[in-house]
């Protein structure tokens, strides 16, 4: 079921726990998951580290989350679900990211879908 969601998504956000290294160390494979599923093609993905609000809980370093991203040439953001904090701008920038892919497609396969 994962394998057809991934194929019909035009966007992803690769979430993991601040506060859950093993949960931080999965997104390799769920990143090669998606990345797999769109044969490679370039598709808009977002790196959110959740739990922001646990800062002395923290595991993962700001900087770590920022190195992967970079490393995968993505972008990071870290949220609170239970605050509120950044959840809205995290779905906001992956919206914007697949409405600018569909803009700038230009006849170009990518993993957008246009209906």
């Amino acid at each position: 079921m994962m394998d057809m969601w991934i194929s019909f998504g035009e966007g992803f956000l690769l979430v993991f726990a601040l506060n859950d290294r093993e949960s931080f160390e999965l997104l390799k494979g769920k990143y090669e998951r998606v990345m797999k599923g769109k044969h490679g093609i370039k598709c808009p993905i977002i790196l959110v580290g959740n739990k922001q609000d646990l800062d002395k809980e923290r595991k993962i370093t700001q900087d770590e989350g920022k190195q992967l991203a970079q490393q995968w040439n993505i972008e990071y953001i870290e949220t609170s679900a239970k605050t509120n904090f950044n959840c809205k701008e995290a779905f906001e920038k992956l919206a914007c990211k697949i409405v600018e892919m569909k803009k700038n497609d230009g006849g170009k396969k990518t993993c957008c879908n246009i209906f």
